[in-house]
């Protein structure tokens, strides 16, 4: 570890004002091979919730507690858990902006519980939050995540016009290419966890996937979108997440999280 951190140093701009550099002397390099598995390791003990209604889920430096049950005593159980973590978050010198921290209760009530709190700080409830590229709303519609993924593919697909436009010399067979590897795994990221969401959210993405249908194919305004498709063996885009969805709850039993394994089956 010494020779991973020898010879490293640092400096914070503020402004014009570049002061001198200071020597790092613990942490890991952000982008190194082995730095997520330096972290894993320093992290590995950290305390995991004792009850079956908490769960802490880790994934690199992005940490997310999971409290579930009634909600008069879902709280002090979050709040119990979240008093162990600081405090091990102090003895290892771990620091985490209580500030930058957000809850999100998943509920359909109005009326919200009492904030839960890090650090003696209380947590403002927030409508939603974004982990690991899924924007999650308190009401479980995915409505904003869609939204989000929808505008994304937009933008992914204007930087590749040159490339899908209907006078573009690109095969069809490249163009198709393009599609199936770059756009539609924009929309389709994570999608056994929102897949359930109404009809009229994904039918966003079904249109994306029509238009761009139309024009890598150059079609007539009169040949309908179903036949498009069928010509170019794309199944509709609800039906795409739906096989994803079946494929990945297919080996849940097998998967190495703790957390996946549990997921009830339908």
């Amino acid at each position: 570890m010494a020779t991973y951190l020898r010879g490293r140093r640092f400096a914070v701009r503020v402004g014009n004002d570049l002061p001198s550099e200071r020597a790092i002397d613990a942490g890991v390099t952000q982008g190194s091979k082995i730095g997520s598995i330096l972290f894993n390791i320093y992290v590995n003990d950290i305390p995991s919730p004792r009850n079956c209604q908490t769960r802490l889920c880790l994934f690199a430096d992005d940490t997310a507690v999971m409290s579930t049950g009634e909600s008069i005593k879902v709280i002090d159980d979050l709040n119990y858990d979240l008093e162990q973590l600081g405090k091990w978050l102090i003895m290892w010198k771990i620091k985490v902006n209580a500030d930058k921290c957000q809850a999100v209760y998943f509920t359909r009530r109005r009326k919200l519980p009492d904030q839960p709190k890090l650090y003696r700080r209380s947590i403002k409830w927030s409508k939603e939050t974004k982990y690991l590229g899924v924007t999650l709303d308190s009401r479980l519609t995915y409505d904003k995540h869609i939204t989000n993924i929808h505008k994304k593919t937009r933008s992914a697909k204007a930087r590749l016009y040159p490339l899908l436009a209907r006078n573009s010399k690109l095969s069809l067979k490249n163009k198709l290419l393009l599609y199936k590897t770059i756009l539609l795994p924009i929309m389709a990221y994570a999608s056994p966890v929102w897949g359930a969401a109404a009809k009229s959210h994904i039918q966003k993405l079904e249109s994306t996937q029509n238009i761009v249908a139309r024009q890598i194919t150059n079609a007539h305004w009169f040949i309908r979108n179903r036949y498009i498709l069928k010509d170019l063996r794309l199944t509709p885009v609800i039906s795409h997440i739906k096989n994803l969805a079946t494929k990945f709850f297919h080996n849940v039993d097998n998967h190495i999280n703790e957390a996946v394994k549990e997921i009830p089956h339908l």
